[in-house]
C-alpha cells in the first residue's frame, strides 16, 4: 500500500494566503457518512482535488504568506487487506520515517474517544519549499479509512494548532 502516498497528497496544497482564524462561528459540513464543523472565515472546496473528500483552507493573511494551512478528508478502500488501526499505523510510521522527505514523528497513538478507537500522528516533511507539520486521525470503518488531516507550514502550527485540532475533533462518522 502506498499510505506515504496519501499523507503527502493530503499535505500538498494549492500555494496562496493564510490568516489567523480568531471567528467563533461555525459551519456545519455533512455528507451521507461522515460530518465536521469549520470556522465560518474558512473557505470549503469540495472539487475533491487530489482525491480528497474536501479542504477547508484558512483565509488570507498578508502578501508574503504563501501557504494556506488546511484540513482535508480522504477515504481510502482498505477491502480484502484486512488491515486494522494498529496495522495502518505500524505502515503509515514506517513510511514516514522511511519515505518522506525530512520526515520526523513527534506523535504517534492509537486512542479511544466517543467516537471509537482512532489513529492520531503529528510528523513534519518536507514537500517542496515548504516544511509542514501534520497531524492527521484515521478511523476504519467498513473496509474504509477515512483519514483526516489538519497541515500547516511548520512555523505556523502552533499559531493554527487549537484551530486546526478543532475542527479534526469535530469529525465524526454517522454511518
Amino acid at each position: 500500500m502506498k499510505f506515504i502516498q496519501t499523507l503527502a497528497l493530503l499535505a500538498l496544497t494549492y500555494s496562496g494566503f493564510s490568516q489567523s482564524d480568531n471567528s467563533t462561528q461555525k459551519i456545519n459540513f455533512s455528507k451521507d457518512n461522515y460530518k465536521i464543523q469549520y470556522p465560518k472565515s474558512w473557505n470549503l472546496d469540495t472539487s475533491r482535488m487530489m482525491g480528497t473528500e474536501f479542504f477547508v483552507f484558512s483565509p488570507l493573511e498578508n502578501d508574503t504568506d504563501k501557504f494556506r494551512e488546511n484540513v482535508g478528508l480522504l477515504i481510502q478502500n482498505l477491502a480484502g487487506q484486512n488491515i486494522g488501526l494498529e496495522q495502518y499505523k505500524k505502515i503509515t510510521d514506517g513510511q514516514i520515517t522511511e519515505m518522506a522527505t525530512d520526515g520526523k514523528i513527534f506523535e504517534s497513538l492509537v486512542l479511544k474517544s466517543d467516537k471509537g478507537e482512532y489513529y492520531k500522528v503529528t510528523y513534519a516533511m518536507t514537500q517542496g519549499k515548504f516544511r509542514l507539520k501534520i497531524t492527521s486521525f484515521c478511523y476504519i470503518k467498513k473496509d474504509k479509512a477515512y483519514l483526516v488531516t489538519f497541515t500547516s507550514a511548520f512555523d505556523q502550527y502552533d499559531q493554527y494548532k487549537k484551530t486546526g485540532v478543532e475542527i479534526l475533533n469535530s469529525f465524526s462518522l454517522t454511518e
